[in-house]
């Protein structure tokens, strides 16, 4: 019955775990936001603690949309990324850190102060994180309409941040830039729709240090897509709108008619299981168990028998070998009681005897008995 049940756990639940595949493993869609935060992209540097902490808490508190750039992070060791940090840094025209760019441009430190500005692209987008048993694809889209014609410098930008971050040697970094991707495949004529999509493989994430498994922490990191570029005929170039959002776990966004099949599933394989155990239980606790030993009489076997349900006592067999002078007679023995007796046998060798019984609920069941050669006592 043992082997019964884990024969029907290994067959149900390979079928359970194909049926709870989802080709979306999360996602989420976004109306455009109205206003947001003024970009500041901070540039580590030695001894800039007290500086990072400061600018966490005002991101915290939704004065300034913070992106931390490690820069040194191979020099300093640790395993943080600083490839995009130390492109960035050089498009902005550093030489030193730490340093920072307010809504895309190169201030000094002493100039970072909140500000919340509207944004003048209205963009809805949406993340989705594609897999089979991880996710393999991470998929953006966005959809705006340009109010006017953008300039030739426009760009949507793609960040990456995981928002609390730790480093080999425990040190904690909020707002870690992990992957940074600019984009200008969009239209820049006026009133024109745009449909952007930016697809990120596996094997990019990993190399950025992004752990998304089974989308289930997938809140630990952020998106944000900023659009830095201008109108036609202007001559300088702003954050045009900023758009963010936590990626979407797998909880957060699962389909629940996608859960449903699995869930249910998962419900008949409890109630089957409980059925089997439930049987073994009564088998165990209703069988009879037949018991003997030699007796100090010569050729003599004290027997008894332990009945759990209610025992009627058929035939009784003997061995090659082996017969008997009487017979443990044909009876009920009462449910939880103990039916005690003498067999007297003669022969030679291992004894081996099968009595017939009928288990009340159980059914037909042979009790065996078997004995070693009593002349090897002597």
């Amino acid at each position: 019955m043992r082997i019964f049940a884990l024969f029907t756990v290994l067959l149900l639940v390979p079928l359970a775990s194909g049926l709870s595949d989802l080709t979306i493993y999360s996602e989420a869609h976004f109306k455009s936001q109205k206003e947001a935060p003024v970009l500041v992209e901070w540039f580590h540097g030695n001894g800039d603690e007290d500086q990072t902490e400061t600018l966490a808490q005002m991101d915290r508190d939704g004065e300034i949309t913070l992106l931390h750039w490690r820069t040194g992070a191979e020099q300093e060791g640790g395993g943080l990324p600083d490839d995009d940090a130390n492109s960035r840094m050089m498009y902005h025209g550093m030489n030193n850190t730490p340093n920072v760019a307010i809504d895309g441009y190169r201030e000094n430190i002493s100039d970072i102060e909140a500000d919340v500005r509207m944004n003048e692209v209205e963009i809805d987008w949406s993340i989705q994180l594609i897999g089979s048993t991880e996710v393999e694809l991470l998929n953006i889209t966005a959809q705006w309409t340009n109010p006017q014609a953008l300039n030739g410098a426009t760009q949507m930008h793609l960040f990456i941040i995981e928002t609390q971050a730790v480093d080999s040697k425990g040190r904690e970094v909020q707002n870690l830039v992990r992957d940074w991707a600019p984009s200008s495949t969009f239209y820049f004529t006026n009133n024109t729709s745009n449909s952007w999509n930016e697809t990120i493989t596996k094997d990019h994430l990993d190399g950025a240090g992004i752990k998304l498994g089974d989308a289930s922490h997938a809140d630990e990191y952020e998106i944000l897509l900023v659009m830095i570029g201008g109108f036609e005929n202007e001559t300088s170039n702003r954050v045009l709108s900023i758009q963010r959002a936590e990626m979407p776990t797998y909880w957060q966004s699962v389909d629940q008619s996608s859960t449903l099949t699995p869930a249910l599933l998962l419900i008949v394989l409890i109630i089957c299981i409980g059925f089997i155990v439930m049987a073994e239980r009564k088998r165990e606790q209703g069988l009879p168990r037949l018991e003997g030993s030699w007796s100090s009489e010569e050729n003599v076997i004290d027997y008894r028998i332990v009945a759990g349900f209610s025992v009627e006592i058929g035939d009784l067999t003997m061995g090659e070998g082996w017969r008997t002078s009487n017979k443990i007679r044909k009876d009920v023995v009462a449910a939880n009681t103990v039916k005690e007796g003498k067999l007297r046998v003669t022969g030679t060798g291992d004894l081996s005897l099968q009595l017939a019984v009928k288990v009340d609920q159980l059914g037909d069941w042979i009790l065996d008995l078997n004995l070693p050669d009593p002349r090897s006592n002597d």
